[in-house]
């Protein structure tokens, strides 16, 4: 009898330990979002900041975090308007924690819209090449782990109705900030969307 509660004892402790140990490991691992562009690295990224809207998402809680009325809030779904599929976002340092508290760093160096710098610049100096016909690329992303900015490659074609332009991503292409700053507005060149190594 007593080898038996015994037994049982180390089972149930044993139990709860491999519970507690699952729970651990799945609060600390990143899950990718069906909406961010494909990344062979993304599940080491913690955090995704959206610069047009002044949002971030926890990869490891699947929570967003955004300003309303003037205090930060986390919600398991965005405000009214946000288009995920469309977003530019920044796949954020993977030792980043919390960011949202330090907004005013990722506002200044990641200005709203400052994507479309991007795109005149990748056309204008032929950065990206070999797109097929009915494609385009769209800047999707910057990572600030590696320093590159990830275009997503989109066929573009028809409903089911044939009466609505339509797209499904086929692929992304990355092209180093190196090669995209010395083409930026020269006051954008001090903070990271610029190409800076470290933003002011």
């Amino acid at each position: 009898m007593k080898y038996s509660l015994k037994a049982s004892a180390l089972l149930i402790t044993g139990f709860f330990v491999m519970m507690l140990s699952a729970c651990g490991s799945s609060q600390q691992t990143a899950s990718t979002p069906y909406w961010a562009p494909v990344y062979s690295d993304a599940a080491s990224v913690p955090y995704y900041y959206f610069p047009d809207y002044g949002m971030y998402y926890d990869a490891r809680s699947g929570q967003y975090y955004y300003q309303n009325n003037g205090a930060w809030v986390s919600s398991a779904t965005v405000p009214y308007g946000v288009d995920l599929d469309n977003s530019y976002v920044v796949m954020l340092d993977r030792n980043s924690r919390e960011p949202w508290e330090n907004h005013a760093y990722y506002q200044r160096n990641y200005p709203a819209w400052a994507e479309q710098h991007y795109d005149q610049i990748a056309r204008d100096q032929r950065l990206i090449t070999n797109v097929p016909y009915g494609h385009t690329v769209v800047p999707r992303a910057y990572n600030e782990n590696d320093g590159h900015v990830i275009f997503e490659e989109r066929e573009h074609a028809r409903d089911q109705a044939g009466n609505r332009p339509a797209w499904a991503r086929v692929g992304t292409r990355e092209v180093p900030m190196s090669q995209i700053a010395p083409n930026m507005p020269r006051e954008a060149r001090e903070y990271k969307y610029g190409g800076a190594e470290r933003g002011r």
